[in-house]
């Protein structure tokens, strides 16, 4: 790969998003009244990420507040989250996933246990992924993709699930497997209903389906990073090698994907990937790619401490994305830090 990193720029590199974690929790903190409702409320559910951010960050009387909202007011019988207040219903099991992982580190168990037993209704038992979309009537959308079945693998391992976070595993090697247009092409969408990669769309809708390597335009550059993180979690609590190989892989395509990735806000879980291989590997060329992004998240933070890429931004999309980048400046500070 030609990336070699050195512990003076894994330190340096710490230093810098130590304060790039603080900015931005301050700007997220400002947004969360004292009875844990989030502002822009009327925007619906962008603050699902809250409580792990805040957890992390170290802020507990923050991320509980939030979570008791939730128990309040979006909670339902059957552990989804909604009762009026979700408005947002794509996405459906990744949104609840990542509450459900971010409560369980704050220690709301029953919202992360009920909540995951809901999300579980939505994994499709042939394939191991999870339905990206659910209507309000509860119809589960046909298609299933690699970065929202991740993001239900992590709750399923953060709360014990390793049967269920082997069948995401199981799912995210038969997608790889189905490729055959790499490294140029990564299709990551899949049917439910035919039990195959889904590589006829309409062209419009390209964004949700491959990831053309060496296009510089908005894509899902989320995608091997994410896979890789998810996969590096698993072989923390389950070290089979087949896990670590996978994730070498998904981690691979982000790397050598072009360079003006950079230029958009999805290249951020690539440094997520990238900083968990190094602390389960040590290899520097996962570290020196994690460094890059560290500087990246620290280079493209506003003023305000808060991350903009829309070109007409709301105040909810900016919370969901600041909330998502506080997240893996922490990852990445932590990793960086995991080895001697």
């Amino acid at each position: 790969m030609g990336l070699r990193g050195s512990s003076s720029q894994r330190r340096s590199a710490v230093q810098r998003l130590r304060e790039t974690k603080r900015r931005g929790t301050e700007w997220l903190l400002a947004r969360v009244g004292p009875d844990g409702g989030v502002q822009p409320s009327d925007e619906g559910f962008r603050y699902y990420r809250l409580p792990w951010t805040l957890t992390v960050a170290g802020h507990t009387q923050a991320a509980t507040a939030v979570c008791g909202w939730i128990r309040e007011y979006m909670l339902t019988p059957d552990g989804d989250f909604d009762r009026g207040h979700r408005r947002l219903y794509d996405a459906y099991a990744y949104r609840n996933a990542t509450l459900v992982y971010g409560a369980h580190m704050a220690r709301q168990f029953d919202l992360s246990s009920r909540g995951l037993e809901f999300i579980l209704t939505m994994q499709d038992r042939a394939s191991g992924g999870f339905a990206n979309d659910r209507d309000p009537d509860g119809t589960l959308g046909d298609v299933m993709d690699l970065p929202y079945t991740c993001g239900c693998g992590l709750a399923c391992i953060a709360l014990g699930r390793l049967d269920k976070a082997r069948q995401v595993y199981r799912f995210l090697e038969r997608v790889w497997n189905a490729q055959s247009e790499l490294p140029d092409r990564l299709y990551y969408s899949y049917s439910r209903r035919d039990q195959a990669v889904i590589t006829s769309y309409d062209a419009r809708n390209r964004f949700w389906h491959v990831v053309e390597s060496q296009e510089p335009r908005p894509q899902r550059w989320t995608v091997g990073g994410l896979s890789a993180a998810f996969l590096c979690r698993l072989y923390m609590v389950d070290p089979k090698p087949d896990y670590l190989s996978l994730a070498r892989d998904f981690q691979q395509f982000s790397i050598q994907s072009t360079p003006r990735q950079f230029e958009f806000p999805q290249v951020c879980k690539s440094g997520w990937g990238a900083a968990l291989l190094y602390q389960v590997t040590s290899e520097e060329q996962y570290a020196a790619w994690a460094v890059k992004l560290a500087h990246w998240f620290a280079d493209t933070q506003t003023d305000d401490g808060s991350w903009v890429f829309d070109s007409d931004p709301t105040e909810g999309r900016t919370l969901e994305l600041t909330a998502e980048f506080v997240a893996h400046v922490d990852t990445i500070i932590g990793c960086l830090a995991s080895r001697p």
